[in-house]
C-alpha cells in the first residue's frame, strides 16, 4: 500500500468566496500519487475559509482534462468523503461544509476550464446491485495495478488508447473495457480470454468481464451472465453539418404580410391621430378660430 503523499502548494483557491474569507493555508492529501500523475494531475491546492464562526477545508486538484479529472474524482470517493467536480478541477471538503451556492457563483466562474465532453464509459454499467462510491476509471498501467491487478497490462490494452470502467456488485467486480475500434477489441478479447473469469463477452469496440469479488470465492456463471448480458454498444454519431434550411410556405408568407399592413395601418392611424392633437392644440394656443390660407403658387 502507498502511503500519503503531501503533493505540492499551489494556490487556485482565491482569497474570499463570497463572504468567506481564507484564514489560513492546509496540505492537499492524496494517498495514490503515482495514479494521480497517469490522470493528469496538475497542481493543487488546500485552504480553510471562515465566515464569522463557521469555518471549512476545501482541497481543490487541477488535472489536465476532463477525463482524467473524472478518473480522479472516483479515485477519492470514499464513504465519509464530500467529494465535487467543476468540468477538469476536482474539489473535496476535507472539514465542515463547503457552501456550494458560493463556491458555484463566485468561484467557478474564475476558473479557466478544460471544455471537452465528459466519459460516457460509467453510462454501461447496470445500476441494479451496484454499490454505490466503487466506480473507478482506469486510464493506465499505475491506476490498474492499484484498482485490480488481476487485469494484466498488456490485456487491458492502454497502448491502443484503452478505458476501463469499474464498478462492484455483490460478489463480483465488473470491467468494462471500451477500444477505439472493433480490430483492437477482437484482439485484446483474444488475450483476456487467457484470464480466469467469471464471464466475458464482446460488444462491438466494447469488451465486458467479471471477476469473482473476493478473489478467492466462485462466482456463478449466472451472475457473470446477468451483469455481461446487459452491456450492448451504442454508436453516437456525430456529424459537423449546417441545419437543412426549412422549404417556402406561401401561406406563412401571406399571414406575414398582413400582419405587416396591419402594423403599417395601425402606425399610420396613430401618427395621424397626433398629428391631429398637435394641431387642434396649436389653433388653441394661437386663438385663431380657422387655419391660415393656403396659397398655390401656379409655375
Amino acid at each position: 500500500m502507498i502511503s500519503p503523499v503531501l503533493f505540492l502548494i499551489a494556490t487556485i483557491l482565491p482569497p474570499s468566496i463570497d463572504d468567506w474569507k481564507r484564514t489560513g493555508q492546509t496540505t492537499a492529501e492524496l494517498p495514490l500519487m503515482n495514479v494521480a500523475r497517469e490522470f493528469g494531475l496538475m497542481e493543487s491546492d488546500a485552504a480553510v475559509y471562515q465566515n464569522g464562526p463557521k469555518s471549512f477545508k476545501l482541497a481543490v486538484h487541477r488535472v489536465r482534462d476532463v477525463t482524467g479529472a473524472v478518473a480522479l474524482e472516483q479515485s477519492l470517493q470514499g464513504p465519509e468523503k464530500k467529494i465535487f467536480r467543476h468540468q477538469n478541477y476536482v474539489f473535496e471538503t476535507l472539514e465542515g461544509t463547503a457552501p456550494r451556492g458560493a463556491i458555484d457563483a463566485f468561484f467557478f466562474p474564475t476558473l479557466k476550464v478544460d471544455r471537452s465532453a465528459a466519459p460516457t464509459l460509467a453510462g454501461y454499467l447496470p445500476r441494479k446491485g451496484r454499490i454505490q462510491g466503487s466506480e473507478r476509471l482506469l486510464l493506465g498501467p499505475e491506476s490498474l495495478r492499484a484498482f485490480e491487478p488481476r487485469i494484466p497490462v498488456a490485456a487491458a490494452g492502454f497502448d491502443f488508447a484503452a478505458e476501463i470502467q469499474l464498478a462492484r456488485y455483490p460478489n463480483a467486480v465488473l470491467a468494462v473495457i471500451h477500444y477505439p475500434n472493433h480490430a483492437i477489441a477482437r484482439q485484446q478479447y483474444a488475450a483476456l480470454q487467457q484470464i480466469p473469469t467469471g464471464g466475458l463477452s464482446r460488444s462491438g469496440p466494447i469488451v465486458s468481464l467479471v471477476l469473482p469479488d473476493p478473489p478467492n470465492q466462485p462466482l456463478s456463471p449466472e451472475v457473470a451472465q446477468a451483469l455481461t448480458g446487459q452491456i450492448q454498444y451504442k454508436a453516437d454519431i456525430m456529424m459537423d453539418k449546417a441545419p437543412d434550411k426549412p422549404e417556402p410556405n406561401p401561406g406563412d408568407f401571406l399571414i406575414g404580410l398582413f400582419q405587416l399592413c396591419g402594423i403599417l395601418l395601425g402606425l399610420c392611424l396613430t401618427l395621424g391621430l397626433i398629428f391631429a392633437l398637435f394641431r387642434a392644440y396649436g389653433r388653441h394656443w394661437s386663438g385663431k378660430e380657422h387655419d391660415e390660407e393656403m396659397t398655390s403658387l401656379h409655375i
